[in-house]
């Protein structure tokens, strides 16, 4: 059967056809390596007369126009049919093949490789050519992904009818496909919105599809498949690919821009200092467009290359040009982002890694690149891989954090900073400069590092932007810091160096003295001389109280949450045997309140949790958590950052157990749950939170979707400590007679104590441990 679509946009199905080999395979994952300068082909009806189906919207007809206009690949005269084709993503970087199908082109002659239309309006070279497909029975028996899910994910997803956007709408309107089209087409509501309130549409027409131009939709999501492509194609090392695919993209900007701002869609403005009162572009999520197709020309013309990791660093013993050849192969660094939102650790490649490994050797080298170097790695960032937002990591930035590892210090003020740095101290090994930082009286922005790096334990190593990595230390043996060789440094000891630093205020300008740094010494000089931080400590709890009375200063930047500062400069305190450590501690405690403590609020009462036996602590919970009128004595507490009011280290607190008890005693309706989906269901808490969790309901109890349920408090606390595993799996779904049951031996739980016990390992009925997929606090 024949499953082209006729040139006058109907698919029609045709009697005979030849038989193709099923299965036929042509090998490309050999062909992508050595391709060279790939030429994407051009569907054979690209520029052929369309005649539409009348049905169509004059609106989206226009944009659909328009698209293929500018170059949107035309399926007619294309066979569909079952393909695989070549993907990758942002995690991983490696190629993988995606069945799907597709619109395969006419092979031409003496051509090696074949070629499809895949559903994200990409063209892409084919792995393996397989069955013919039904396309009309293949978009009336599927659903695609709804609106909210579609926004931009990977290539490995979009090729998929399924899980393309809004560019299946213009492949099905090609091939005569006018009904599916229109059906499976979630115009994205925000873009509605946006677009018709900048048009200055009457308020009647805002949010209604027919006001609405497509077109900007339309060439957002087939410009940014082919962004994507560009970035996992460079990353796997398909140059050839990206390449002209970057090409392409580089030729069709501009004419999204012109034709956007002809059909009067509005420009957002630049909020960055750096651009402000400044417009972006309709599509501002390739900024690296022109830097990155320069540097993919720059690939092409040098050729494919292999690293001299790979090749045999050992075989160059010079160590000079051992260092230049690393330095060269900087633009093949590969190292990915490890979580969402995150950051790359450039160290973790080889390359760099092999750069670090030279040590002081590699600074000057280091910095040159940094300075004159302009190539990419194929190393990429994002802040959400749902967001389009990527950006290829350049060559300096990988050079940037080898200087950082080898030098054990931080910069922001780039390679000028680093040569003032290094010229300043070059010659001294990192102790003998930490020491040298330390006793310097003009050095106090490095003073904190110099101490972070005395007090690291040996088995720990840190990389730039919070990477560390710790090695198993071995068993029965103390961990030495690294700074152990200092301490037979006198006149001054790193200990006075240390107590002075945390102490000493500058007597010409008292505003010098930051109170955060100076706690943090104080926990550093716990670290290196715990007798000797007592005092130190004791001093510095009662200057933040005092900072803490009289400003609001805790509620700032996390790292000056001074609060935070008194309980762990109380647990140093402790470990000296100072009696008075906790009792200073209560006495504070007293004066505070959740919305004081903020986010910090667990740190907070660390000391609480670590010592539930101590007769002073406890007292200090009692009258914490038992006064019933105070700020401590009911959930939620407000302003704490608590997501779902159970902070899972209190429940070893016996006041904090009790406080709970209590709280299942409300049965007030606070809001309630609603069933989803298997496994999923969404709450809506009243004037606090709101969002979805995973439960786990047996099949054949599952509510049916939409059921939905009111939750008194007592509910809602029990399914929350249900969730924490601190109490057995409870169904907030059931009757309010089995909820009861549940809640009255929650309550007996909590009063003997047993409630801490990990009820995973109980109940097999249990919410996972992932199980908050997403919750919100109410605004």
């Amino acid at each position: 059967m024949d499953f082209r679509c006729h040139p006058a946009g109907k698919h029609i199905k045709c009697a005979a056809m030849k038989p193709l080999l099923a299965g036929l395979v042509f090998g490309l994952f050999a062909v992508f390596t050595c391709r060279g300068n790939l030429q994407l082909p051009e569907p054979p009806q690209q520029h052929q007369p369309w005649h539409p189906d009348a049905a169509i919207p004059t609106n989206i007809l226009s944009a659909v126009e328009t698209m293929f206009d500018q170059g949107f690949p035309d399926p007619r005269g294309c066979e569909y049919r079952e393909i695989e084709v070549e993907v990758s993503s942002v995690w991983k970087g490696k190629s993988a093949l995606v069945k799907t199908r597709g619109w395969v082109l006419p092979a031409k002659a003496g051509e090696t490789n074949r070629f499809a239309i895949c559903w994200n309006g990409l063209i892409y070279p084919v792995a393996k050519i397989s069955a013919p497909a039904d396309l009309h029975a293949e978009i009336t028996s599927v659903v695609p992904v709804s609106e909210w899910i579609r926004n931009p994910i990977g290539e490995e997803h979009t090729v998929l009818f399924t899980n393309s956007s809004s560019t299946r709408v213009l492949l099905l309107l090609h091939c005569g496909e006018t009904a599916a089209a229109l059906k499976h087409w979630v115009p994205n509501r925000r873009l509605i919105r946006e677009s018709q309130v900048e048009m200055r549409k009457p308020s009647a027409e805002i949010g209604g599809v027919e006001n609405y131009d497509p077109y900007l939709e339309f060439a957002g999501d087939w410009a940014w498949a082919m962004f994507d492509r560009i970035i996992c194609a460079h990353m796997r090392g398909d140059e050839a690919l990206a390449l002209a695919t970057a090409r392409q993209l580089a030729e069709v900007q501009p004419k999204i821009e012109a034709e956007a701002a002809k059909r009067g869609f509005s420009r957002q403005p630049y909020y960055d200092s750096s651009r402000h009162g400044q417009q972006k572009p309709y599509l501002d999520f390739f900024d690296q467009l022109p830097q990155l197709l320069a540097d993919l020309e720059r690939r092409a013309k040098e050729g494919h290359r292999v690293g001299v990791v790979e090749s045999g660093l050992q075989n160059i013993t010079n160590q000079t040009e051992r260092i230049a050849a690393l330095i060269r192969d900087l633009d093949l660094v590969q190292a990915r982002q490890w979580g969402q939102p995150g950051s790359v650790n450039l160290p973790e490649d080889p390359i760099v890694s092999a750069l670090i490994q030279e040590g002081d050797a590699a600074i000057e080298p280091l910095l040159d690149c940094m300075e004159t170097d302009k190539r990419l790695t194929r190393s990429v960032s994002f802040w959400r891989d749902f967001f389009r937002d990527r950006t290829v990591i350049p060559v300096s930035s990988a050079a940037l954090d080898a200087l950082q590892v080898i030098l054990q210090a931080s910069f922001q003020g780039g390679a000028p900073e680093i040569r003032a740095y290094w010229h300043k101290y070059k010659g001294m090994n990192l102790d003998e400069r930490c020491y040298a930082i330390f006793n310097d009286d003009s050095a106090a922005s490095r003073w904190l590092e110099a101490a972070a790096h005395i007090t690291q334990p040996e088995n720990v190593t840190t990389f730039p932007r919070g990477f560390s990595m710790t090695k198993p230390a071995p068993t029965n043996e103390p961990v030495r810091l690294r700074g152990g060789i200092l301490r037979a440094k006198s006149n001054p000891s790193v200990t006075e160096l240390m107590a002075r630093r945390a102490l000493e205020v500058p007597t010409n300008n008292p505003n010098a003295y930051d109170l955060s740094a100076a706690c943090q010494m104080g926990l550093y000089l716990a670290a290196w001389d715990a007798a000797a931080a007592g005092p130190v400590a004791k001093t510095l709890i009662k200057r933040a109280r005092t900072v803490m009375e009289y400003s609001d200063q805790q509620n700032s930047r996390p790292d000056q949450r001074l609060g935070t500062f008194v309980a762990k400069l109380t647990l140093a305190r402790a470990q000296t045997g100072d009696t008075q450590a906790f009792e200073d501690y209560a006495a504070w405690l007293k004066t505070t309140t959740p919305e004081q403590l903020g986010f910090s609020l667990s740190e907070c009462l660390e000391p609480l949790q670590k010592f539930p036996t101590n007769a002073v602590l406890q007292s200090a919970a009692d009258n914490l958590f038992g006064d019933t009128n105070s700020a401590w004595g009911k959930l939620p507490w407000r302003g704490a950052g608590l997501s779902s009011a159970i902070e899972p280290e209190f429940i070893s607190v016996p006041a904090f157990r009790r406080l709970l008890s209590r709280e299942l005693d409300k049965k007030t309706v606070c809001g309630f749950i609603e069933w989803q989906t298997t496994n999923m269901a969404s709450f809506q808490i009243t004037n606090y939170l709101s969002g979805s969790r995973a439960i786990a309901l047996p099949a054949d109890s599952q509510p049916t979707n939409g059921t939905s349920v009111e939750l008194r408090w007592c509910d809602w606390i029990a399914w929350s400590l249900a969730n924490e595993k601190h109490i057995p799996f409870f169904n907030p779904f059931a009757p309010i007679e089995r909820r009861d049951e549940a809640i009255q031996n929650a309550k007996e739980l909590l009063d003997s104590g047993k409630a801490s016990t990990n009820w995973d390992q109980v109940c097999p009925l249990h919410i996972p441990s992932n199980s908050v997929m997403h919750e919100q606090k109410a605004r």
